[in-house]
């Protein structure tokens, strides 16, 4: 049990959302530094796609575990202790490119084990929204943080390819930056105070059976299943444009030329996350869909239609390819917003993290294969049309799911399907989950 989020704890939320933000713009600067020097390293679509894959594989592979264990342990401390090894793997790169011993190996590894460590980060920030922010917020409070992420997103890119430049490539003082900024995330969160949920003296679970609890939460709301099944499908199709961006963009729009390619990605980029940011702001303004569902399904529309775009996009016209990125920057904001805002309205808070690990294994599990699929078969095919089937795909699969299945039911079939708690404490809802929607 716990007190119900106010003005304090909002305050305080804000305060530490203040911090991360600080984080992840300077991440977002190093990530594409890091993602230009493996273009630069390799010129293959497959490491691209092999460095996504290990990134964000591993983070899938943790999340179950993670979304378990943050329910036991303080969400505070999981962040707290993130961040800080998340700071010490940037200062081993740090070390690793000083001493010139910097390799594709190495990066892959470092990936690695910050996938793994980032997914108990992601998964105490999902966490703590719902327990510090009133719920006549939450929606505006999503809107308001994907504007600020697509704010930094817009001008990342950019600055990251001025700071390639300028550094000449030197990534060891690149990624000073991202130990810095991790420092200005950690400071915030060791001063505010974070609610802690105080339960009943019982014995605990395992961890699989709480995984199974989260399964089972999710499992007898059959609206929630289609929902994770679009967004399983849509993580396989629409990820792909994002590994080959920086071969597309020197291929197709630079001609090969390496000096214009990686400003042209960075336009692309910043295009990108300033779509992401007016589409934030819109939701902010206006509260976002009375039907949630729909606002899921146009979001993916924009990225599927925006990849076609890209696809169709003929040689050197920037303009068109910026258009498809602007359309693509519209589905995160759109269809996130909007799923994000009906699960944390019939999640309970005690069990968000178990729910909401189980909910990104399920929806995310394929993103790290897609990225894979994206590598090799932008090694064998040429990038352009390897969009147009992923796009076209995944406007036949939204067609479909909304002609065929429960989606456009989806919040109605929440209400009308309502579980008591005792029959999410039956014996079968701590077996351990067999099936995937």
């Amino acid at each position: 049990m716990m007190a119900e989020p106010d003005r304090s704890t909002f305050r305080n939320y804000l305060i530490f959302w203040a911090g991360q933000l600080a984080s992840l713009a300077g991440t977002n600067v190093v990530n594409f530094s890091l993602t230009w020097w493996i273009t630069v390293q390799t010129g293959s679509a497959f490491f691209l796609g092999l460095s996504a894959f290990f990134a964000f594989g591993s983070f899938i592979l943790i999340t179950p575990i993670a979304g378990v264990l943050v329910d036991r342990w303080s969400r505070k401390k999981v962040i707290i202790v993130a961040d800080s090894l998340l700071a010490l793997l940037s200062l081993i790169l740090v070390v690793i490119f000083f001493l010139d011993l910097a390799n594709i190996i190495f990066v892959l590894i470092v990936q690695l084990i910050g996938g793994m460590i980032g997914a108990f980060h992601a998964m105490a920030v999902q966490a703590i929204m719902p327990i510090m922010v009133p719920k006549d917020h939450l929606s505006r409070m999503n809107s308001l943080q994907y504007f600020a992420t697509s704010l930094i997103q817009t001008v990342g890119p950019v600055i990251g390819a001025l700071v390639f430049t300028f550094f000449l490539g030197d990534m060891a003082r690149i990624m000073l930056i991202d130990i810095g900024t991790y420092i200005a995330a950690i400071i915030p969160a060791i001063l505010i105070a974070i609610p802690i949920i105080i339960k009943k003296a019982v014995e605990k679970p395992s961890l699989r059976k709480e995984f199974g609890e989260g399964f089972t939460f999710i499992r007898n709301r059959p609206g929630l299943l289609t929902l994770l099944s679009m967004f399983t499908v849509a993580n396989f199709l629409l990820p792909g444009v994002f590994v080959l961006l920086p071969l597309y963009s020197t291929i197709v729009l630079a001609g090969g030329d390496a000096t214009i390619a990686v400003l042209l990605l960075a336009g692309l980029m910043s295009i990108q996350s300033l779509s992401m940011m007016i589409a934030s702001g819109i939701m902010t303004v206006w509260k976002g869909f009375k039907r949630n569902t729909l606002g899921v399904v146009l979001g993916l529309l924009f990225g599927a239609v925006g990849l076609i775009v890209l696809a169709l996009t003929p040689p050197g016209l920037f303009w068109i390819a910026s258009a498809g990125m602007f359309l693509i920057g519209f589905t995160l904001p759109v269809a996130n917003i909007s799923s994000q805002t009906i699960w944390q309205k019939v999640t309970p808070p005690e069990k968000i993290g178990r729910v909401f690990s189980v909910r990104t294994t399920i929806a995310q599990f394929t993103g790290p294969f897609a990225f894979l699929a994206g590598g090799i078969l932008g090694t064998i095919y040429p990038i352009p049309l390897v969009f147009l089937v992923f796009g076209s795909a995944m406007v036949i699969v939204l067609a479909l799911g909304w002609t065929f299945t429960s989606l456009p039911r989806v919040e109605e079939s929440l209400e009308e399907n309502e579980v008591t708690k005792e029959e999410e404490l039956e014996p079968e809802s701590l077996q351990e989950p067999s099936v995937s929607p």
